[in-house]
């Protein structure tokens, strides 16, 4: 299954931090390449860093649990066996403060698979909830979010020296603005040759996609295997629900303000009063009295059948 597009809702509005965004990453990612890996796991995401507040230096050893086999029995059951294994995990300078690696993080990385995987996510799902936000909002959206999924990784596993890079909890964090602006809104997927392309709402794709990554997050935790060099899931889910609170905090803030403010005054026109001509007669007083043949007087009104 490939997402392929979506309906683009642009409002006659260009993209341009959407686009934007995925050349400076594409420009980090060439410039990991030229400065190698020190760079890349320097400025990198790793929770010990950001809960002790100190900047890493030196190879790390760390005992790490991986699946090693998984049998299969004749009753239909299966079993995974776990083995555990002790690896060096690389360290290299940071930036000052090491907090900075919450944002630098989110704009590398690990390789091009990675990168063309995000990036065609920011594509489809970006657009639109930019032009819904505007420019200016959607950067500090998208920044926010990427911070908040960054945050949620570190407090997974706050002893983790494993590097995370990635702009996938900022990317997480459009999708789910995305699904809360446009839930109807049509993704086309396309299934292979046979089934070709099929379109389905927005709450249904991204819903399946978030319930994928709410179940391997918590199945990480179980088999001791959370933070081991995988995918981040827990960067994800936060960075994902921080997109569906800004979007539905956004909505009840302009409801309130609504409701606040007066109602708008209904525009009265003032009765005009007309003077009289110099050398006009004056006004009978007795002319309602004085049966005439001619038109109604103004200022009686009647109804006809």
């Amino acid at each position: 299954m490939l997402i392929v597009g979506d309906e683009w809702k642009h409002n006659g509005k260009v993209p341009w931090v959407t686009f934007s965004l995925i050349f400076i990453n594409v420009l980090v990612f060439l410039l990991q390449m030229a400065l190698g890996r020190s760079f890349t796991v320097g400025f990198s995401l790793i929770p010990h860093e950001i809960t002790k507040n100190v900047d890493l230096t030196r190879d790390e050893r760390v005992k790490i649990r991986y699946p090693s086999a998984r049998y299969h029995y004749s009753n239909g059951k299966s079993q995974t066996i776990y083995s555990e294994t002790y690896v060096t995990v690389p360290q290299a300078r940071g930036p000052f403060p090491i907090f900075l690696t919450l944002l630098t993080s989110m704009f590398m990385h690990g390789d091009w698979i990675h990168l063309i995987g995000n990036l065609w996510f920011l594509a489809v799902f970006g657009r639109n909830v930019e032009c819904a936000l505007d420019h200016g909002r959607f950067l500090l959206f998208y920044l926010g979010c990427g911070l908040v999924g960054g945050i949620a990784y570190t407090l997974s596993d706050m002893q983790s020296v494993i590097p995370c890079l990635g702009a996938s909890g900022a990317i997480s964090g459009i999708m789910g603005a995305y699904v809360a602006i446009f839930p109807m809104n049509m993704i086309s997927l396309w299934f292979g040759v046979y089934f070709g392309v099929v379109q389905l709402p927005a709450i249904i794709v991204v819903g399946i996609w978030f319930l994928f990554q709410y179940l391997a997050a918590f199945a990480s935790m179980n088999d001791g295997t959370l933070n081991t060099g995988g995918t981040a899931y827990w960067d994800h889910i936060g960075g994902f629900a921080a997109g569906v609170i800004g979007i539905w905090s956004i909505i009840l803030f302009l409801k309130w303000r609504q409701s606040r403010q007066p109602p708008p005054e209904e525009d009265v026109e003032a009765p005009t009063v007309t003077k009289p001509e110099p050398n006009a007669p004056a006004e009978d007083p007795f002319r309602s009295c004085i049966p005439t043949t001619g038109p109604r007087p103004p200022g009686r009104i009647t109804s006809r059948r």
